[in-house]
């Protein structure tokens, strides 16, 4: 059962916006829970642009790093971009790629193989790629904020390293490396803003083209920077607010023949384009790539000039999506099974581990089980006396912050507040799982382990309209920081019987006796037993418009019920 959270708000502030700005009640509230409560914040909110995005050049090592850059290529040397295989890694790949060919620059590209090489920057892999490609200049996209060995290395070998990076740092950063932009190092100028690898790759870009003729080739930026970001779950708050807004208003209008294909293998409505259609339908067959073990087909379809190469593509990554499908049910049924074995009153972080789990789709399987255990979870695979593992956390526990604890059983780890990736040794992982479990135990409440529902506001059936659905859409893109506004209508009549829709889903209707809606609940089933027909119940949802058979509809989709 969820705890349901009513969100808080200055009611001063609500008063103020409705009656200076004209804001509706419903939006003046959710725009003050988001922190926008002054006519400026408002502005800046709905119609910031472009022209709004701060000084790329206020990044400490921006002016290294253009200079360094534009000097290889006026020398015609030989630039090789590394990047992560995730969908941030490949976009910022993606980016640099295509502005450093269009500027005349000798460029090519690498990624390490997730089951080869692993995550970061291998040196032995850029020792075989110089043999092909004779590099003096590599820049990093989305890793090597810790690569400080590495970097040392390259320097020896007579390799200039530009670090570009949104991970943590660790106390001590690669300083041979001629520029590091990340704007979690201290003092880098960017603190305010929590860019993705791509987003830092772009201020990179924006930078590269106030000092060049080639300020168009922002406007490709522009489409993949809103996809790497959407997917990577950083804020969509300030700057990121605003390369989500308008890559999506890009996107609509494209021509790139790689989005192109994209877009039509994923059946999406390019010109009612959202965030959501990133998250659960891009973003998941780029991933998919990188997950199955060589992401370089989601960078050429993006960089292909030709409308049959582009097809292929995405084809394939069609079907590389449907085989993780596969991989990913048949291990969450593994996991599931094992769990079975707790004893959840006992357990507050579950690491649950097999010989030779596929490691591509550890990191959904684990982010899964914690929605539905509510509780840190880790996912390991064994190979002979190591372990690879995955962990997804909860709100209000910093997953690193814990890990730190436990440095002595690690070899490494690494990642953000909410998903770390670890390798141990096979014989330290009960010693992990018992240690984390009992410091969460000491260290947090037992009431931050009961999932929470955040009601925004509540409303009525009868606003619920064309009026307010296009205010709705004022608030989006919808995601990390500003997630999709959650309502809360009380005393309702379910007027049909509930239905189960493949043993997962449940459907009806529900009416304040004047206004009917049809509610879904995906992966809702479970509520079925609750409710039936003629019940007064309180409902919590998300408001959707419909287009389904040639008829447009407002679908309320339920996040939770009471019965009254």
């Amino acid at each position: 059962m969820y705890k349901w959270s009513l969100k808080e708000f200055d009611a001063q502030a609500v008063a103020k916006l409705t009656a200076e700005d004209g804001i509706p009640e419903f939006l003046a509230k959710l725009l003050v829970i988001r922190g926008i409560d002054t006519h400026d914040k408002v502005e800046q909110f709905f119609n910031g642009t472009m022209s709004d995005l701060h000084d790329p050049f206020m990044m400490k090592g921006m002016e290294k790093a253009v200079i360094r850059i534009l000097e290889a290529i006026d020398r015609h040397e030989k630039i090789i971009i590394y990047g992560d295989y995730d969908v941030d890694g490949i976009s910022a790949i993606v980016i640099l790629k295509q502005f450093l060919t269009e500027a005349g620059g000798d460029v090519s590209y690498t990624l390490p193989n997730r089951f080869k090489d692993g995550y970061g920057v291998k040196v032995d892999k850029l020792i075989e790629e110089r043999k092909e490609f004779p590099f003096r200049l590599l820049i990093t996209v989305d890793c090597g904020i810790k690569a400080v060995e590495e970097v040392n290395a390259l320097a020896e070998m007579g390799v200039d390293v530009i670090i570009t990076d949104h991970h943590e740092p660790d106390r001590e950063l690669p300083e041979k490396a001629i520029a590091i932009l990340n704007p979690k190092v201290p003092g880098s100028g960017f603190e305010h803003e929590p860019l993705a690898g791509v987003g830092v790759v772009f201020k990179l870009v924006q930078a590269l083209s106030q000092r060049t003729s080639l300020t168009e080739t922002l406007d490709f930026a522009l489409k993949i920077v809103s996809i790497g970001t959407v997917a990577d779950l950083v804020p969509l708050l300030n700057e990121n607010r605003i390369l989500v807004k308008e890559g999506l208003k890009a996107i609509q209008k494209t021509t790139t023949r790689g989005l192109e294909a994209m877009i039509e293998s994923c059946n999406i409505d390019r010109e009612n384009m959202a965030s959501v259609d990133i998250s659960y339908k891009i973003a998941p067959r780029i991933n998919a790539l990188g997950r199955l073990g060589d992401a370089t087909n989601a960078i050429e379809m993006f960089t292909t000039n030709t409308e049959t190469d582009a097809r292929e593509y995405a084809k394939y990554m069609n079907r590389k999506n449907s085989e993780r499908q596969r991989l990913e049910k048949t291990l969450e049924t593994m996991v599931l099974n094992q769990i079975e074995q707790e004893d959840m009153g006992k357990t507050r972080f579950l690491l649950l581990s097999g010989t030779d789990w596929h490691k591509g789709v550890i990191g959904i399987v684990a982010s899964k089980v914690q929605k539905k255990h509510y509780r840190p979870v880790g996912i390991v695979s064994i190979e002979d006396d190591m372990a690879f593992g995955s962990i997804r956390s909860i709100e209000g526990i910093n997953i690193i912050d814990v890990l730190e604890n436990f440095e002595s059983l690690l070899a490494s780890y690494g990642g953000h507040q909410q998903a770390a990736g670890i390798t141990l040794k096979r014989e330290n992982l009960q010693a992990l799982k018992d240690g984390v479990n009992q410091y969460l135990f000491e260290h947090y409440p037992e009431d931050l382990f009961t999932p929470r529902v955040n009601i925004d506001c509540e409303v009525e059936f009868s606003i619920i309209n064309e009026t307010f659905y296009e205010q709705l859409k004022k608030v989006e893109p919808f995601g990390i920081g500003n997630p999709q506004p959650v309502f809360l209508v009380k005393d309702v009549i379910i007027e049909t019987e509930p239905e189960l829709i493949n043993n997962r889903h449940i459907k009806f209707e529900a009416s304040d006796g004047l206004h009917r809606f049809e509610v879904i609940g995906y992966n809702k089933a479970h509520i079925a037993e609750r409710i039936q027909k003629f019940d007064s119940a309180d409902l919590v949802f998300s408001v959707e418009k419909v287009k389904w058979n040639r008829r447009m509809y407002f679908q309320l989709n339920l996040v939770d019920l009471r019965r009254r």
